[in-house]
């Protein structure tokens, strides 16, 4: 038999039918169909150990009013006990894992096992990615509306800082709606009257690094959640909580550390909130370490993700944050990952506040049965040389 008839073949027999049916088809005797997939199925067999994945492919695209629907049929061969992953199985297939999930997956086995390696036929059906960079641009840019710091309401008798601790916001599994109430909160709080007011976006800000999958930035898998959605919503609670600030007070500082969780993701996303407000606040400092320290005249504070030196932040405060260490008088530290606890007193010289986290319980919490802590934030009020008072926020 010649090539052409023998890719023929296998493009009828990837179509689900029979060596019969095939046979009828092409009014080829039953027994030459039969001999020509034991050749196919030798051919297979006496191919180099070395080569870990051979395929050929037939996909078709089948047309939808909402998401196209691609399916896909291919022969695998790979190393016995070799395990593919999604990744691994979109390639073989000859699909960009970038740019399609898999929904639905079926292999069975093709011939008889060899001893080093085994051949399979897999058939898939995937679906684009519906997540793509214009998403994430759309996401910081929807609903802008123009600000005018000339609308400020100037507090000239006002001389504290308020500091609000946005820690392990986890958008995701959080939402825009599970936050209004505390953003109604806030901004009640501003309205008091500040100098001025610094936020604290902490480790975490979003559920998972990936935007195709949900995952740390380890690969540690989480729970599925919808990231276009988790974008817009923590971009919407971010721009109104900014958008007010800065009409209702005289300065405001924005501080950005990563977590463990969304490192990447969140740098980009506050790289373009830094641009959209570049003009209209005093100071947005993002950085790629998992700490940072600042000073608000005679109180000095550390920031830092919730697995930094646990036991050592004051000597870590002391030791690499010395310019700010050695002008300031009051020292306190941020620290978020846990559920919230009362105020630690390191020693002398550190108060530690770990602040509380506002996100539902995830799955993970649930079956260890770790659902029993109070959803609260807390805004911090700072005069020039010490804590005056805390403000508890809770649903």
């Amino acid at each position: 038999m010649t090539d052409e008839l023998l890719a023929q073949l296998m493009q009828l027999r990837s179509d689900d039918l029979t060596m019969k049916e095939i046979a009828k088809q092409l009014g080829i005797s039953y027994r030459q169909i039969r001999w020509a997939f034991e050749k196919i199925n030798k051919a297979k067999h006496t191919e180099a150990v070395n080569s870990s994945t051979k395929k050929i492919t037939k996909k078709t695209i089948k047309k939808s009013t909402k998401t196209p629907i691609v399916s896909s049929s291919a022969f695998v061969t790979v190393k016995n006990g070799q395990k593919m992953s999604e990744k691994d199985i979109l390639k073989a297939h000859s699909l960009d894992p970038d740019r399609f999930i898999i929904t639905s997956c079926v292999s069975n086995k093709w011939g008889c096992p060899a001893k080093v390696k085994v051949s399979y036929q897999t058939k898939i059906t995937v679906k684009p990615v519906s997540y793509s960079i214009n998403d994430v641009i759309n996401s910081i840019n929807s609903s802008v509306k123009p600000l005018r710091s000339g609308n400020k309401h100037h507090f000239k008798e006002a001389h504290n800082t308020l500091i609000i601790p946005l820690f392990d916001m986890y958008f995701g599994i959080n939402s825009y709606e599970a936050m209004r109430t505390y953003l109604d909160q806030i901004e009640d709080a501003v309205l008091r009257g500040f100098n001025s007011v610094l936020i604290i976006l902490g480790d975490d800000y979003f559920l998972s690094d990936s935007v195709t999958t949900s995952k740390t930035v380890k690969g540690t898998q989480l729970d599925q959640i919808d990231m276009s959605k988790a974008i817009s919503d923590g971009s919407r609670f971010f721009t109104e909580l900014l958008d007010y600030i800065i009409n209702k007070t005289n300065h405001t500082v924005v501080l950005s550390v990563p977590g463990n969780h969304d490192a990447g993701l969140a740098y980009v996303w506050s790289v373009g909130m830094k641009r959209r407000y570049q003009y209209l606040v005093d100071y947005f400092e993002i950085t790629t370490n998992n700490w940072t320290a600042f000073n608000v005249d005679k109180c000095g504070f550390l920031v830092a993700d919730g697995y930094v030196a646990k036991s050592r932040l004051s000597m870590l405060f002391a030791n690499d944050a010395k310019d700010i260490w050695s002008k300031t008088d009051y020292h306190a530290c941020f620290w978020g990952y846990s559920p919230p606890k009362k105020v630690i007193n390191a020693d002398s010289e550190i108060t530690i506040f770990q602040v509380g986290i506002p996100k539902p319980s995830d799955n993970c919490e649930r079956w260890k049965g770790l659902t029993m802590s109070r959803r609260k934030m807390e805004l911090f009020e700072f005069d020039r040389k010490r804590l005056v008072s805390i403000r508890y926020l809770e649903v």
